[in-house]
């Protein structure tokens, strides 16, 4: 049967789709010091809030299996309604929204990465690059609307605007999107194959992505507390993150249409490590701008590379709801780690060396995967 859309309106709704889920995924941290001043939290309470959250994404990596694009629409709905109920909560209701709300934004940013894994395969180091430059357009733009709404408005307001968005954005999914046919599998194929390729990948995407949840859940207040800023300055300061990260995964999109994927992949975690380390170390404002610029640009590359490298072996691309929520339980981890060192030893930069701390671990798994791997056909 003909699909009823083509495939540059597909693409172009789940790129936008993408993107609005990397406005979630990062305004969060944003919004904190609002947040924080709203109900009076502590560095060990927030980071259990985003803890929550991003132990919600990786439950609604879990839920991926099956139809993409109509997962996409559920999972926006979800978002949508816990954003209202953030925008109206107390201090009891919180916690539990949050974790919904990860749920919310967990299903539709896996779907598109699953979605992605199951149209190109062994060939999706490029569009899953370009699918992220998307997602970091939207976390670029994140911290920008909280500078601007945080003037005047507070996080309540936000959360009311990405309800609004969500809903726009499951009835995009909802009408236009419809899933790429599965390539058939091996006669012998039979659960999961590949186990310890799994386990790699989900160990190094729980470690990447507790890192990127770990700087867009507290650079606002690194900068807030270094520049001595009020809550929107160190959320316009964090900007300067996303924008590395932006720039970043647009120029590596192009650059891997030539380029070996895997030289790549270990010179950008290298130069992560390095500019991690310099963020801490930093004594003053500029130099902390500088190390958050660089060490954006340096990880901007890492997550996709990697799942691609997962992809180009997997047996299923409905396996790596595995390594999804996996790394979605590294994303709830390192935030809440880094809040509980940050409020036990009263300094913000003793919690951030977990994001070093990592990098140095993923160096040290790098080469496993980095060897040559062999594509294996999709089951459906």
């Amino acid at each position: 049967m003909a699909a009823r859309h083509s495939d540059a309106t597909m693409l172009g709704v789940l790129h936008a789709g993408f993107a609005l889920t990397g406005v979630l995924h990062a305004i969060g941290g944003a919004l904190l010091p609002s947040l924080t001043q709203a109900f009076h939290l502590t560095e060990k309470q927030s980071g259990l809030l985003f803890f929550l959250y991003f132990l919600g994404t990786a439950l609604g990596a879990l839920l991926c299996v099956g139809r993409y694009a109509q997962l996409m629409a559920a999972g926006f709905i979800v978002l949508a309604a816990a954003c209202v109920g953030i925008a109206h909560a107390n201090a009891v209701l919180l916690r539990p929204l949050f974790l919904v709300l990860g749920i919310g934004v967990g299903i539709p940013m896996s779907a598109v990465s699953m979605f992605a894994g199951r149209k190109f395969a062994d060939r999706s180091a490029a569009p899953l690059t370009f699918l992220n430059f998307s997602w970091s357009a939207g976390a670029l733009l994140a911290p920008l609307l909280a500078a601007q709404l945080l003037l005047r408005h507070t996080y309540r307001d936000a959360y009311l605007a990405l309800a609004a968005a969500g809903l726009v954005a499951a009835i995009a999914c909802w009408l236009v999107l419809e899933d790429p046919p599965a390539r058939p599998a091996p006669a012998a194929h039979t659960g999961i194959r590949n186990v310890g390729w799994i386990v790699l990948f989900s160990v190094l995407t729980f470690l990447e992505v507790g890192i990127e949840n770990t700087t867009a859940t507290w650079l606002a207040t690194y900068a807030m507390r270094g520049a001595s800023v009020g809550a929107a300055g160190g959320a316009a300061s964090s900007a300067l993150y996303w924008t590395g990260f932006l720039v970043s995964r647009g120029f590596f999109s192009l650059l891997l249409l030539r380029r070996d994927a895997r030289r790549v992949l270990g010179a950008a975690v290298v130069i992560a490590t390095i500019a991690s380390a310099f963020l801490i170390a930093a004594p003053e404002p500029v130099e902390r701008g500088f190390a958050m610029l660089a060490l954006g640009a340096a990880l901007a590359p890492v997550f996709p590379l990697m799942l691609s490298r997962f992809f180009a072996r997997a047996a299923n691309a409905s396996d790596s709801r595995w390594v999804l929520s996996i790394c979605g339980f590294g994303g709830s981890v390192l935030p809440w780690l880094t809040g509980w060192l940050s409020g036990s030893f009263s300094s913000l930069r003793v919690g951030l060396a977990t994001v070093p701390a990592a990098l140095a671990c993923i160096l040290l798994l790098l080469p496993l995967a980095l060897g040559k791997a062999q594509p294996v056909a999709e089951g459906a």
